[in-house]
């Protein structure tokens, strides 16, 4: 891993404990550890379970959406770039470093840059308008069945702001998605002020390059929503089962902590949190996520057991993902190093499948 990485690393570990110790201070005391030894840890094993079942069909959603557009790439590895974008996602702000690392992957799984950029995005698009229509019905609900003071008001305020965030964002990408010859102007006009000192006949062909580059991208998203909008409707359901599991995970270590859970509020709360962290205020969000989930799951009555009920489910949807991430990434660094071995080696003319495995459709048809 990279020093910048590895700093971000350390970081945003460091906001997630800071967070932590001062929920368990904050709700610690002298019952709790003797609550704390009664922990099912089937509740938790099943809620690990969860948590990898989500990646699972993060992949098929990946592997269906590419499917549409007539490449076909392995389960397997669609799981293992969703894994290995956790990692990064948990050390940087809003969770977006995770969606270079599967752009890389897709194109090395020979999909073209603007097509694998297009799955990548298609994919958030999805999570986007599930989410932004989940937290406004949740958030609505939230503000009413709390509009009695019993909540604070900068916790509420929170969370609609995270909504507005998160809404605008949306229609920013919509916009800009709907315009394509504003995206090459500015485009240019930006690629501009980077390729200034270069020779007039470099500048053409960056521009060049660029915008042919913003037209094979449209082309890959009017196949969206054309021929390929069925990949649209498979993803959208992947996308339900995704949240679906991740948003189980609290209510199963709420069991497993003895407690009945209150599912309707918990994947309100859920909603409406993952909104606010949405907002790139630290490091994989660390620290924010921590007091986010103190505050709201206080509400539910948990007593002594809210510092530990934070600390399981951090376990299990951050500091699980540094491990799996790393992984995953240790596969993919070990497929180059593989690679580099072989192909140098490898007869032009061979026709051998790549290491990868990996191939589209069109790719056949071309070699037929």
């Amino acid at each position: 891993m990279e020093a910048k990485y590895r700093k971000l690393l350390w970081i945003s570990i460091g906001f997630s404990l800071v967070a932590l110790l001062v929920v368990i201070l904050l709700t610690f005391d002298e019952n709790t550890i003797d609550n704390l030894s009664r922990l099912n840890g089937w509740c938790l094993l099943g809620a690990f379970g969860l948590h990898l079942l989500a990646i699972v069909f993060w992949g098929a959603r990946i592997l269906f959406l590419c499917r549409s557009l007539g490449y076909r790439v392995p389960l397997r590895h669609c799981i293992n770039m969703a894994a290995a974008g956790q990692l990064i996602a948990a050390i940087t702000p809003s969770s977006i470093g995770g969606e270079p690392v599967r752009v890389h992957e897709l194109y090395k799984a020979k999909l073209p840059l603007a097509d694998a950029t297009a799955v990548v995005l298609v994919e958030r698009l999805l999570e986007a308008v599930l989410l932004v229509l989940g937290v406004i019905i949740g958030m609505s609900a939230f503000s009413i069945i709390y509009s009695n003071g019993e909540v604070d008001g900068a916790l509420i305020a929170a969370g609609w702001a995270g909504c507005g965030f998160f809404t605008a964002i949306l229609v920013v990408l919509i916009l800009i998605m709907r315009k394509p010859a504003n995206v090459k102007r500015w485009g240019v006009k930006i690629a501009r002020l980077f390729t200034r000192k270069m020779k007039p006949e470099k500048q053409e062909k960056v521009k060049d390059g660029f915008v042919n580059g913003v037209d094979q991208f449209y082309g890959t998203f009017r196949h969206f929503a054309g021929k390929a909008r069925w990949g649209l409707a498979v993803g959208f359901v992947f996308s339900l089962l995704f949240w679906g599991c991740e948003f189980s995970i609290a209510s199963v270590i709420m069991v497993g902590l003895g407690f009945e859970p209150n599912i309707l509020l918990s994947v309100v709360f859920q909603l409406i949190i993952a909104v606010i962290l949405m907002i790139p205020a630290t490091p994989g969000s660390t620290g924010l996520a921590e007091a986010a989930y103190g505050g709201f799951y206080s509400l539910l009555g948990l007593g002594n057991m809210l510092g530990p009920f934070v600390v399981l489910l951090r376990l299990v949807l951050y500091y699980s993902n540094l491990i799996i991430g790393f992984v995953a990434s240790f596969i993919i660094v070990r497929r180059e190093a593989r690679l580099k071995e072989v192909i140098p080696s490898a007869p032009a003319e061979s026709g051998e499948v790549p290491v990868s495995g990996i191939v589209s459709e069109s790719n056949l048809k071309n070699e037929k």
